[in-house]
Parts: structure tokens; C-alpha cells; sequence
């Protein structure tokens, strides 16, 4: 039978999934079920390029007969639907065949149908039920979480935030990370969790939290966002901002649940990242995607999943095992099971060789991180309640942390054994890491090796795991020192098992090999290598600055641990200020004319006339696409200009009431104080201007009123800025003017917070 060529523009999809559903709500209103029976991926991007979906007896019915009867013959139907993706990202139908050979139940067509998707059938244009593009917040909420984020930046400078807006100037994202995350990522940047799991319950706070795990074995949460929806460019501008706040370094492994459309933004946005799936979210989902068809196995499928998944020692056996259960079973035609199969590299432990998860993917982590955040969030939770809870939270977590590295510095576990590997180990590890290590220790007496092979210097044992009363094979090279085991302990945990312990032993090995020995878990985590390597050594007064900034707030976080570090932290402070306040005299200062100031984008106020006779029709529309090159500052980004030798600009806390009052500095060496904020490499250009009272409308983003620039002539008129910016908050001090012509000034920018609130209420 020939297939059937799609006449016309006919429906367009935003995804593979979205086409599928299409289909199957064809399929329940003709009678039939549908499945994905193939799709294809480009090899220059990995993405889906096309798929096909079928009825569920596509396909020619087995010469032989199965083992077991399978729940649906296959008759050789060719009833299917093929699906293109267009270089615009969109799908289309390429091809529909809806002849099938056998008979069909019309009872289908009673059924509800899909609640993403009006009924239609492949010649209508299908019509996708949207959600809100924007957050919705209780009365005052708005103006509550802002003045939050004020009250947290005054506490700490090095607190971070970004908004998003959507074409309707209301509030689509907004995302915050406190002073201590970013400096903790510094250290612990090797494994990043970015939970949906609130989004996708559709929780009236839909909160996403960036979460790792310090060296007590702790969580950190290294990062927050409410967002409006989970779509890829949602989460791709959540990414980047968050990126952009940790400094651009991006994390070894991410980890989040398995969805595509998170595989698509991280893919977007963090490249050189490894992108895995939670473990545990897999295996959580089999009983809701199969239960249907492993109903009537007992516990027979489960027990062959996990066998299959978990105890493969090597990707070749993980393939086998797969095929064998998916025959044995007669699961081919179960579109999930095929599509996890593909995302196999992504979650399957045989596939993990070199990626160290630091126990973020098990079950045991999941439950502990999912118990802390239902301490502070329900359903009905405000924003206010949450709020209030986070700081406590915050508190809490600092405190937590204290009281783990006095433990850790003050007390040593004690040893359970004389086992060599404990007295190495309790040196280096934390008191709470040792613990767990301890424990695998100490259960290497109930491990019995037995060697299977050996190839010059590889050796291959099976150990017999009485605890567990499980086999498992590990494999062990003297010649290189590497060691691996079925169980994917290291991998999962980042510390060794007791099955490669007791072959190290029985090998005549008697310290842990320092391939396995994280620094991530010692008491030496965040111990920096100092080196003259280290030390910036820059003609830019601005590198300088921003290098110094950084190791500030390094000493604030040690020397708080106590008294006495807080001391002998002062003392080194005022005896380097002495120092440097005598060095300044004999130093010449050097002016530099070009430093970049404060903003996101270039904005030429001089011809904002221009703008208003134009509607900034890329509102319209919001784009996903690279932005331009932003450097991230941070706290950092302080310098502002220096263009005039009578003065330098501060930047202080963003304010929602007018600057009523700018002083002039007298002095260009005046200290200035951080924001948080983004230093632009793109020059702000002032023009002629007196004083301007306008709103700036900046696409994508936030609204923010730019007032208090003195002796400029008057300027009524709205500035656009292009392509999205972000928080900024800095109060900055008018320049001098040299040499009688117009100076290039930063100017202040403020939240225009009512206006966004009374959009939000009035929803």
C-alpha cells in the first residue's frame, strides 16, 4: 500500500512527542493503538530529525512461534503516520497511511481524548491547549519577592538575580543565588541536579532548584527559579543565567530527570557538560510507562530490568541482556521502553565509565532531598512562606556545614578495624564521608574472591558478596592501578567498594591508588593551590580589582568558621591595607580611559528619539538564540569609568525609589562598592542628555526606570534595549565632565516594581 503524501500546509508540531500525541488521539478516535515504531537522530546534532508512528500490528507476524503469546499479532498492518522535522525546528506529517488490514474497535472512539489536544484529524490544523506565559503571583507577592532580593543583596554584595518578561512585560522567570553558592561551586563543580520535579507537578510555586552535594556530604542549593512553564527556551535562559552567575564554568556532569526537552537545552546552552539521567527517575517511571503490559509478569519483568540495567558489568552485556528481555517479554513495540533504550548512554551504569556522580543519582539521595524541600514547600505555600522558609533554610544549611568542619578538624572517627585502608582513609576523608567509607570497609570480611582470568598484569575476579548474596566481577590492572566493579560504586558514590578492597588486599595492595581518592570528599575540598600561576598579573586595574574581590570573599567564608580564624583574618586584612595605603604613595595611579561600564547592551540615548517612532517589533517574538557577549561579573563588576580623573563611580544597592540625591565623588581613588550586576563589553553612550524621565523597555526582560542624570538637557522618550538584560541593580555617581565635551556616563537603573505588580494583580 503506498503511502499517502501530505496535501497542503497541514498541521505543524513544536515536537516529536507533541506529533505522537496527535496521532494517538487519531488512533482512539478511529480504534486503534498507536506506537513510535522508529525515529531517527541527525549525527551532526543528535537531534530527532523524523520518526514514524504506527498502528501496533505494523509489521509482519513472527515465522516462528514465541515463547509467549504476544498481547497484540502482528498482521502486517501498515496503517502509520511519518513525521519530518523542519529546519525551523517545527514537525510535519511527510506521509499518512490510514487503511489498516484487520478490524478495529470502534469503542475506542468513545474515549476521552488527549487534553493536549483538540479532536482533529490529519487534514485539520491542530491546535495545542497553552498555559499562561507568565507567573502568577498573589497581591503583593511581586513587590515582596523583590524586596527580598534587595534585602539579600545588602547582606551580601555577591548575591545574584536575573527576570525574564515576556512580550507583555510580565514577569516569565526569575532566578537568585545567594553569595555562598557561588563561592561553594567553586569547589564542588564536578556534579550539578536540576530538579523539575515541582514544575512538572504543577505546584502553585513552580520552583527549580540547582542543587550539589558539598564534601559532609550536605546539599548545597546552588541556585533558585520560578518558572512560568518547562520549555526548552525556559529552561535555556534558566541555564545560561545561572551559568553566567557561577563565573561560565560549567558543571563536569548535569544531571536532571529524562525528558527531551531538558536534553535540548543542555545540549544548547552547556555542551561541554555530560548530560546524564537520574537512575532512580528511570526506574521510577517503568511501573507508570509498562505497568499495563508487566500486569500479568508479577515481579518476573522488574527482577529482569534490573538484571539487566543494573548488574551488566560491561556495555556489551547490558546490549545482550536488553535484547533477550525485550524478546522474552515481547516489550518491541513499547514506544517507551525503545525510547529510553536510545537515551542508554545518558542513565545505564554500564555506560557511566568515567563519570563520578558523587551519589546524586541514587534513590537513598532523591528521598533525602525530596524530604528537605516538603519541609518548606506544599502545594499551597506563598510566596512570602517560602521566602521566609528559604533564609531559614540558608541559616540552617551554614550552620550545618560550621558545626560538620569543627567535627571534621576538632574529632577522628574512630576505627572499627586495622584494616590498612581505614587508618589511610581517616586522615583524608571528612568525619561524614569516612562514616559511609568505614562501612564498606568492614564489610569486606563478608566478601569471598575468587579469580577468574588473567591477561599479563589485568586480573579479573568474581567476589561473592555474603551481605548482599549477590556475585560480583571486578577487574584489576597493577600495571596502571585501575580498578573496576558490576556494582559501580565509584561511579555512583566516588569512593571504592568493598569489592575492589578486598582484590587490592588479596593483590598485595594496601592503600587506596590516588585515582580514587576525590579530593571533593577530604577535609582539603576547598583548599586552593595557590600558586604564582595563580596571581593575576594584569595591566588592567579591573582584572586586579576583580581577582582581589574574589579571594575576599574565599577569606570571608574561612575566616568565619570561628573566633579565631575571624582574628587572625582581621589581622591580615589591616596589615595588607597598611601595606598597600604606604605603597600608594610612592605609585603613580594610571587613568584607564576605556573600561567598560555597567549594562547589558549598548544604549545609545542620544538617538532614542529614533526609538519611539518604532514599535520593537522583535517584542513580538521572543528568540532563543545566542545572545550577545556579556562578561560576568558579578560582584565584580565594579569599575565602572575613569575616563575622568576627578572621579570614579560606585555602585551601590539597586533602589525602587527615586535617586533623589547623586552626589559627585571628588576623588578618583575612591573605593567602590559591588553589586551584583553584569559588566558589558559594549560602551553606554549618553549623548546630549539633561535628564531623563522615561521607562526603558527592555525586550524580554524586565522594565527599569533610568532617572537622575544631571545637566544633560532633557530627554522624554522610551529606550530599547535590544535582547534580553539582566539585573543590574547599581546606583552609580555622575562623572565630572573633561575637557568641556560630553563625558560617557553609567546611569542608574530601577525596577519599575509597580507597574510589574499591578500587572500580575490585575491577572
Amino acid at each position: 500500500m503506498e503511502a499517502e503524501p501530505a496535501s497542503g500546509p497541514g498541521p505543524e508540531f513544536n515536537s516529536k512527542e507533541e506529533a505522537f500525541a496527535f496521532y494517538q488521539a487519531h488512533a482512539k478516535s478511529v480504534g486503534f493503538s498507536a506506537i513510535i515504531k522508529a525515529s531517527r537522530r541527525s549525527r551532526v546534532s543528535g537531534n530527532f530529525i523524523d520518526a514514524k508512528f504506527a498502528c501496533t500490528r505494523y509489521g509482519a507476524p513472527p515465522s516462528h512461534k514465541p515463547k509467549r503469546a504476544p498481547s497484540r499479532a502482528k498482521t502486517d498492518c501498515k496503517a502509520s503516520m511519518h513525521v519530518k522535522r523542519t529546519p525551523h525546528g517545527t514537525w510535519i506529517i511527510s506521509s499518512f497511511i490510514k487503511h489498516h488490514n484487520h478490524q478495529i474497535s470502534p469503542i475506542h472512539s468513545s474515549l476521552k481524548p488527549n487534553n493536549n489536544v483538540n479532536k482533529a484529524s490529519p487534514s485539520r490544523k491542530l491546535k495545542v491547549k497553552k498555559t499562561p506565559q507568565y507567573l502568577t503571583f498573589a497581591q503583593g507577592d511581586l513587590q515582596f519577592l523583590l524586596n527580598a532580593f534587595m534585602s539579600m543583596q545588602h547582606e551580601n554584595p555577591n548575591f545574584f538575580f536575573a527576570v525574564d518578561l515576556n512580550e507583555e512585560q510580565r514577569l516569565r522567570s526569575v532566578f537568585w543565588v545567594d553569595a555562598k553558592a557561588r563561592l561553594d561551586y567553586r569547589h564542588f563543580s564536578d556534579v550539578v541536579l536540576l530538579d523539575t520535579t515541582h514544575v512538572k507537578n504543577e505546584c502553585r510555586l513552580p520552583f527549580v532548584p540547582f542543587v550539589g552535594v558539598n564534601h559532609h556530604l550536605q546539599f548545597l542549593l546552588l541556585g533558585l527559579a520560578f518558572v512560568s512553564d518547562g520549555s526548552e527556551s525556559t529552561y535555556a535562559w534558566l541555564m545560561r543565567n545561572w551559568l553566567r552567575a557561577m563565573g561560565g564554568l560549567a558543571p563536569k556532569v548535569m544531571l536532571t530527570d529524562r525528558d527531551e526537552v531538558l536534553k535540548r537545552a543542555v545540549a544548547q546552552v552547556v555542551p561541554e557538560s555530560c548530560h546524564c539521567f537520574c537512575l532512580w527517575h528511570v526506574l521510577s517511571k517503568v511501573p507508570e510507562k509498562l505497568g499495563r503490559r508487566i500486569h500479568g509478569h508479577g515481579g518476573e519483568f522488574m527482577s529482569g530490568f534490573s538484571e539487566c540495567v543494573l548488574r551488566s558489568r560491561t556495555k556489551e552485556q547490558f546490549e545482550k541482556r536488553w535484547g533477550e528481555m525485550v524478546e522474552r517479554f515481547d516489550m518491541g513495540d513499547e514506544s517507551w521502553l525503545c525510547e529510553i533504550y536510545e537515551d542508554r548512554k545518558q542513565w545505564v551504569p554500564a555506560f557511566m565509565n568515567g563519570r563520578v556522580l558523587a551519589g546524586m543519582s541514587t534513590v537513598q539521595r532523591s528521598e533525602a532531598m525530596n524530604c528537605l524541600f516538603d519541609k518548606y514547600v506544599q502545594r499551597k505555600t506563598t510566596m512570602k512562606e517560602f521566602l521566609e522558609q528559604y533564609r531559614v533554610v540558608l541559616r540552617g544549611k551554614c550552620e550545618e556545614e560550621a558545626k560538620a568542619d569543627f567535627e571534621t578538624l576538632r574529632r577522628q572517627p574512630a576505627l572499627k578495624s586495622p584494616s590498612p585502608f581505614g587508618k589511610q582513609m581517616v586522615e583524608l576523608y571528612t568525619n561524614a564521608v569516612f562514616k559511609k567509607f568505614q562501612g564498606e570497609v568492614l564489610g569486606a570480611v563478608a566478601c569471598h574472591p575468587r579469580k577468574e582470568s588473567e591477561d599479563g598484569t589485568k586480573k579479573m575476579f568474581k567476589v561473592q558478596d555474603f551481605e548482599d548474596n549477590q556475585d560480583f566481577v571486578v577487574t584489576w590492572d597493577e600495571s596502571s592501578s585501575e580498578a573496576s566493579c558490576s556494582c559501580y560504586s565509584f561511579e555512583f558514590n566516588g569512593y571504592l567498594c568493598r569489592h575492589v578492597m578486598i582484590v587490592l588486599q588479596i593483590s598485595g595492595v594496601h592503600s587506596i591508588p590516588p585515582r580514587y581518592i576525590l579530593k571533593r570528599w577530604t577535609k582539603d575540598a576547598k583548599k586552593r593551590d595557590l600558586s604564582v600561576a595563580d596571581v593575576v598579573v594584569s595591566d588592567s586595574r579591573a582584572e586586579r580589582y576583580n581577582n582581589l574581590c574574589q579571594r575576599a570573599f574565599e577569606l570571608g567564608d574561612e575566616g568565619s568558621l570561628s573566633y579565631e580564624t575571624y582574628i587572625a583574618a582581621v589581622k591580615a586584612l589591616e596589615e595588607a591595607l597598611r601595606k598597600c595605603e604606604n605603597l600608594d604613595g610612592s605609585i603613580q595611579r594610571v587613568r584607564e580611559p576605556n573600561l567598560p561600564c555597567f549594562g547589558s547592551q549598548e544604549v545609545n540615548l542620544s538617538n532614542t528619539a529614533d526609538h519611539t517612532n518604532k514599535k520593537n517589533s522583535a517584542l513580538r517574538k521572543r528568540k532563543v538564540s545566542p545572545e550577545p557577549e556579556i562578561i560576568a561579573m558579578g560582584v565584580d563588576s565594579s569599575w565602572l569609568q575613569m575616563e575622568n580623573p576627578n572621579a570614579q563611580a560606585a555602585g551601590l544597592p539597586c533602589s525602587y525609589k527615586s535617586q533623589q540625591s547623586i552626589q559627585k565623588m571628588d576623588r578618583l581613588n575612591s573605593r567602590a562598592q559591588n553589586r551584583d550586576g553584569y559588566f558589558s563589553t559594549q560602551r553606554i553612550d549618553f549623548g546630549m542628555c539633561h535628564q531623563l524621565n522615561s521607562v526603558a523597555a527592555i525586550r524580554n526582560d524586565y522594565y527599569c526606570n533610568q532617572h537622575g542624570i544631571q545637566d544633560r538637557g532633557q530627554l522624554n522618550s522610551i529606550a530599547s534595549i535590544h535582547d534580553p538584560c539582566y539585573m543590574a541593580p547599581q546606583r552609580m555617581q555622575p562623572m565630572g565632565q573633561a575637557d568641556g565635551g560630553p563625558s560617557s556616563q553609567p546611569h542608574g537603573m530601577e525596577v519599575k516594581v509597580k507597574q510589574l505588580s499591578s500587572r500580575h494583580q490585575s491577572q
